[in-house]
This record gives C-alpha cells, sequence and structure tokens, in this order.
C-alpha cells in the first residue's frame, strides 16, 4: 500500500484548502489508512477473489462477464450501490466489489473510530477520497497485478529476498558527533540555510514591498508550499510547482474572493518572479513567460466565471435549500464535453460518468467552453436532465492533469 499512501500524500489532500482540518490526513494517519487498507484487501482477495468466487477478476479485468458466470459465482448484482451503474467486464465487477465491501468501509471505520471524526458515508467530499482510493488500486493492479497475483496462493518470501537483493538502499551506523556537530551537520541541508530558503525569500520580499496594497497571491503561494512541498530548496523548485498553484489552488481559494482581482495579482506574483530571479539567479522568468502564454489567458476567463457566479449566488441560502439535502445529489469535478440544444454533455473525471442534457444556466454559458471543468453539485431536472444546483469552481482543461 506505499502507492496509494504516496498518491494520497502527494495528489490528493494536498489539493484541498477549504475543507475541515480534521478531514484531511496528516503523513502518520495516512499510512495508517492505507495499513488497514491493505490488510481489508489482502483478506478480501484471500476469502473471496481467489477463494470462493471462481470468476477471478483481478488477473482477467478485460473478459467480459456473462449471466452464467455470475450464476456459477452465486451472485448476480440486483443493486450497484456506489459507482459502477453497469457490470459488464470482470474490471467493472471488481471495481464493485472492492468500493462496496473493502473500500467504504475501511475509510467510513477509519474516521470515526481512529480519528473520532463524525462523517456520513454520503459525505461528498468522502465520496471524492474513496472514488480516488479505488482508482489507484485498480491502476496498480492493470500496471503490476499480472505478475504479482497470477500465483496468490504461493508463499512470497523469495521474491522479497530478490527485491532486498537488487535495493541499492543501504543502512549503517550513523558515526558519533557531538551536539554542536549535529547542529552544524543540519545546516547542510539546503533548504535550512536563509540564502536558499524559499520562506525567507518570501519574507524578504513581503518586507521589501509592504507599501503594496494586497499581496493575497503571494501568502497564498506560501500556504502551497507549506502544505504541499514541505522545506524546500529554491532552485528545487520546477515549473510544474507554478503551473499547479495557478491552475488549481489559485481559483479554489480565490473563486469566491469578490476583491480579488486576478489581473493585478498576476501582476504582484511577477514581481515576486523578478525577484527570486535578481537575488537567487534562478531564472524563472522562463517559467513566468511560458505561464503567461499557455496558462494565465485560459485563466482569466474561467476565474472570472467562478467570480462571477458566486457574486450572483448566495452559498447560506443553498446550504438552506431541499435540494442541498436531496438523495439524487450528485458532487463532483465535471468535464465539458459537448452542448446540444442549450444543454450540456458532462463527465466525471474521476468515475469516468457522462451526464447528458446539463443546464448550467447558473454559469455565463456562453463564456463556457469544452474542455473546462467544473467542480459542481448536480440534481435530476425532469426524466433524463440535470441542473447545476451549486458551482464551487470552473477549472481550465489543463488543469485536469493536476486534478485526477
Amino acid at each position: 500500500m506505499n502507492s496509494i499512501a504516496e498518491q494520497l500524500e502527494t495528489s490528493f489532500f494536498p489539493k484541498l484548502f477549504n475543507h475541515e482540518d480534521d478531514f484531511i490526513l496528516n503523513s502518520e494517519e495516512i499510512t495508517n489508512l492505507a495499513f488497514h487498507l491493505g490488510d481489508s484487501i489482502q483478506l478480501f482477495f484471500d476469502k473471496n477473489c481467489f477463494g470462493s468466487c471462481p470468476l477471478n477478476c483481478p488477473t482477467k479485468l478485460n473478459d467480459k462477464v456473462t449471466q452464467e458466470d455470475f450464476v456459477q459465482a452465486g451472485k448476480i448484482p440486483e443493486n450497484m450501490e456506489i459507482g459502477v451503474h453497469v457490470c459488464t467486464t470482470k474490471e467493472q465487477c471488481l471495481k464493485h466489489d472492492l468500493l462496496n465491501y473493502v473500500i467504504v468501509d475501511t475509510v467510513v471505520d477509519f474516521y470515526l473510530y481512529d480519528l473520532k471524526f463524525d462523517i456520513e458515508s454520503d459525505d461528498p467530499l468522502l465520496n471524492k477520497l474513496i472514488h480516488f482510493i479505488s482508482d489507484k488500486i485498480l491502476n496498480l493492479i492493470k500496471k503490476e497485478g499480472a505478475a504479482l497475483l497470477s500465483t496468490p496462493n504461493e508463499n512470497a518470501s523469495e521474491l522479497f529476498d530478490q527485491l532486498i537483493e537488487i535495493d541499492d538502499n543501504s543502512w549503517s551506523e550513523p558515526e558519533y558527533f557531538s551536539l554542536e556537530e549535529a547542529e552544524e551537520a543540519e545546516l547542510d541541508e539546503p533548504w535550512k540555510r536563509s540564502e536558499e530558503n524559499i520562506f525567507t525569500a518570501i519574507e524578504d520580499f513581503e518586507n521589501l514591498n509592504s507599501s503594496l496594497s494586497d499581496q493575497r497571491s503571494i501568502q497564498l503561494f506560501k500556504k502551497y508550499l507549506t502544505t504541499y512541498l514541505g522545506p524546500v530548496n529554491i532552485k528545487e523548485l520546477v515549473y510544474e510547482d507554478l503551473e499547479e498553484f495557478f491552475l488549481i489552488v489559485f481559483p479554489t481559494e480565490f473563486a469566491s474572493e469578490e476583491r480579488v482581482r486576478i489581473e493585478d495579482e498576476i501582476k504582484i506574483f511577477e514581481q515576486f518572479i523578478k525577484y527570486i530571479d535578481y537575488n537567487y539567479e534562478k531564472n524563472f522568468n522562463l517559467y513566468w513567460n511560458n505561464l503567461k502564454e499557455s496558462v494565465f489567458p485560459e485563466l482569466q476567463r474561467t476565474f472570472k466565471l467562478s467570480q462571477q457566479f458566486h457574486q450572483q449566488n448566495s452559498y447560506i441560502d443553498f446550504q438552506l435549500s431541499d435540494e442541498k439535502s436531496s438523495a439524487s445529489l450528485i458532487d463532483g469535478f465535471f468535464e465539458i464535453v459537448d452542448l446540444q440544444d442549450g444543454l450540456f454533455v458532462v463527465e466525471d473525471i474521476h468515475i469516468k460518468e457522462q451526464y447528458q442534457m446539463v443546464n448550467l444556466s447558473l454559469l455565463n454559458t456562453t463564456q463556457l467552453e469544452p474542455g473546462d471543468i467544473v467542480n459542481m453539485q448536480l440534481v435530476p431536472d425532469g426524466k433524463n436532465d440535470w441542473r447545476a444546483i451549486w458551482v464551487e469552481c470552473v477549472f481550465t482543461a489543463k488543469a485536469k492533469y493536476y486534478l485526477v
């Protein structure tokens, strides 16, 4: 479960900036959750997939499933509770069973009993976490499962011995040194030296430019670094760090802020980039020019769409509405696929399910484009139609790389 833990720590929780702190797990909690998932999945595979069930789904994901297969397995999927509405392949059946019999219970129990955090099983954010874990597990099975699951009952000791033999890492006893020497040794880490520390650079920039009326983007960048990257050396920052900040973090945090003008924040951040280049010889300007050319034009369009929505719609009214508690409500990140007769076709980017005839009139639909991703909540609107009742944020197509 190392892979799942790493994905949760680097790809899922760092993107949650506007949610309860109790929901966001730290490294130790992520590790504990990963162990719980590992134990549950191992037991499920042992007792079900390679035990009582003859379908062998984990090793035959692409195989079709017939009614006879289900009869042979002694079960017919009368109700697809979460995430899978059709079960025609063994991959779909495995996803259904993992979601409903393993992952949901494990994650909910972890929050309720390990963390003592009161959370409902139908919580939209919890659903995102559950589907994220499910997708990563299935991807791992697709990439590495063939070799590891082909002989599920075979003793793995020999495999572990082989992995240890080819491991380049070695462990040795540290040499003795005094407390004074330890302090000096710690300073060898670049991010601890003030001249290399990005947080020192940010503070110096803020002090030098204290006359600027607002530095929200700089403060948010500091929050992003703290939450996602941690202690970091300036020279370790890469283009993707800046791109993810502007594509995901900036719109997520500021979409509902009426006073934030994106043009002003971009200008302030550009001054920060020039400050870094001049004082640290980093040449971030190359990154910045790329952002101005390929990211900012679209970002400005979608950010203004998000701001306009929040200016015209009350979050309190939404929370008090009957639709908010509708059992049919669905929540997610939906990519705009097509426009038909004034209504949109959208696809959930995580579970890959499409919704036809979606009414997005809460937004300025003339400004929406194919590929845009809308974080929103939908309810049924008639027999086959859907209607958006709340929009958190609109993201550009480029943001999909960091959202999935």
